[in-house]
């Protein structure tokens, strides 16, 4: 199968800026995005591990040996969790992408890691997809940013502990989500279907 995006080489790219440059203050600092939106501006899928929102602090990362990168987020030093924008694989959200290469290349390789395990005899967790539509409003309290190329993260729009977070996306998720399962999406999203990822006026109309 022709895969013209490799998902390790994506995950160490550098931030990528193809619109204007957006500056805010968050935790004295300033950040780079894309765009940063108050509702889905295309649909966007995400990998749960899990059937509920399990992003954790990159702190524990080593009481979790299977962890996936994308779960983690950088809490600050007060224990609160603030929107933030990095040229890596760590953003401090949900990360989702359009249906691109890059989204097909990560959900097979999650679910095939998923899969090696429970052959292996270890008790492991159904992952599920959620897709949010495009035109779908954001809640106060979340905020969505194209991080780079067709990155996109749900992130808190305010400071607030993991676990809220985790909470608020969970509700997200059950209002406005269609869930499937892993293997489910595959079988409904094709790899051919994919666009490319720098390709944002395809995946921007769907």
């Amino acid at each position: 199968m022709f895969r013209p995006f490799n998902a390790a080489f994506w995950r160490n790219m550098p931030l990528f800026r193809v619109r204007p440059r957006i500056q805010c203050f968050v935790e004295r600092r300033f950040f780079s995005a894309k765009a940063i939106y108050a509702s889905f501006p295309c649909t966007l899928h995400y990998y749960s591990p899990r059937k509920t929102s399990s992003l954790y602090n990159q702190e524990d990362k080593n009481t979790r040996p299977y962890r996936i990168v994308d779960e983690e987020v950088k809490v600050s030093n007060n224990g609160l969790l603030y929107p933030a924008v990095r040229a890596t694989s760590i953003s401090n959200g949900a990360t989702m992408y359009p249906n691109t290469f890059l989204m097909q290349e990560l959900v097979r390789r999650y679910f095939d890691e998923n899969i090696d395990r429970e052959e292996e005899g270890e008790t492991v967790e159904t992952p599920y997809i959620y897709t949010i539509a495009k035109g779908t409003k954001l809640p106060a309290d979340l905020v969505l940013i194209n991080d780079y190329i067709s990155k996109f993260s749900l992130q808190p729009s305010r400071g607030m502990p993991v676990e809220e977070l985790n909470g608020i996306l969970d509700e997200l998720y059950e209002k406005c989500a269609h869930k499937e399962t892993a293997d489910q999406w595959i079988d409904t999203h094709q790899f051919h279907d994919a666009v490319a990822d720098d390709a944002d006026a395809l995946w921007m109309a769907q």
